[in-house]
């Protein structure tokens, strides 16, 4: 059976879709956030075996900074500060059917993978049964390059010196310094649905910030009749000191996959290392 979705021509007999991306910065790729003296870890494991309806959902939001986390939406990074922010967000419904559901939720905010979770799902729909499940994870690193301080700098034809200013994304200071370092700024967010009568269905996710090197890991593996949805937008920008934007990358990518015999397969991998 052949089915046609905007312009994409999708055989549901058979399917699989894979994609990685590994990206190595330029000249200075975002280091990783050094953790708190005091760190926190979080385990909780669900299991959930059900002839009936089930209902599960998830959230997470957690942030980071080498600095003064408060102070970040009024004054922004201050020179060399690192910010780190990962988000996490899934919802579950079977109706009608039989569920069996397995999950390994952990959070540990000192040491990389601060983010590790790993589900299995099994559902076969009863009467005008069916099962929805979506996944959303979002990882933001920012850090703030080192400029030049006002004493250095004097504006040509004025003896005024310039105010300090510095914006980490997009790269602005007010002059050059050779002892400058660069910023970069890097967001990188991957989503996944799955709305289907008969599935069995497999998703990893891993996300290191505070350990070098900065990385994501995302994997779905869903075999069934119904739909799937996977996608993954990313940005990322480095600087080479002072002023200067060394690099700057987008990239955006959306797969779907439905019929009566699906299999989808749809792995994302990013890795931010700092260059010799």
């Amino acid at each position: 059976m052949k089915k046609t979705i905007g312009l994409i021509s999708i055989v549901a007999i058979a399917m699989a879709l894979t994609l990685t991306i590994a990206f190595s910065g330029v000249a200075l790729a975002s280091p990783a956030v050094p953790s708190t003296s005091e760190t926190e870890k979080l385990e909780i494991i669900t299991t959930i075996t059900c002839n009936g309806d089930v209902v599960e959902s998830q959230s997470l939001n957690w942030e980071i900074d080498s600095g003064n986390l408060l102070d970040n939406s009024a004054k922004g990074l201050a020179p060399k500060e690192k910010y780190g922010k990962i988000g996490y967000n899934e919802k579950m419904i079977g109706s009608s059917g039989t569920i069996e559901f397995d999950k390994c939720f952990d959070v540990d905010t000192g040491t990389a993978p601060n983010l590790d979770v790993h589900k299995q799902i099994g559902y076969t729909a009863g009467f005008l049964g069916s099962l929805s499940h979506e996944e959303q994870l979002g990882m933001k690193i920012i850090a703030a390059g080192k400029g030049s301080s006002k004493k250095s700098c004097t504006q040509k034809g004025s003896t005024n010196h310039s105010e300090w200013k510095q914006d980490v994304c997009p790269f602005k200071y007010p002059c050059k310094d050779k002892d400058a370092v660069p910023g970069s700024c890097e967001e990188v967010n991957i989503y996944s649905k799955i709305v289907m009568t008969d599935v069995q269905a497999e998703t990893d996710t891993e996300v290191g910030i505070t350990d070098a090197p900065v990385n994501l890991h995302y994997k779905i593996n869903a075999v069934g009749t119904g739909l799937v949805i996977a996608g993954v937008s990313a940005y990322v920008a480095d600087g080479r000191g002072a002023d200067s934007l060394g690099s700057r990358m987008t990239y955006k990518e959306k797969s779907i996959g439905y019929g009566e015999n699906v299999e989808f397969t749809k792995d994302i991998g990013y890795k931010s290392v700092i260059s010799p």
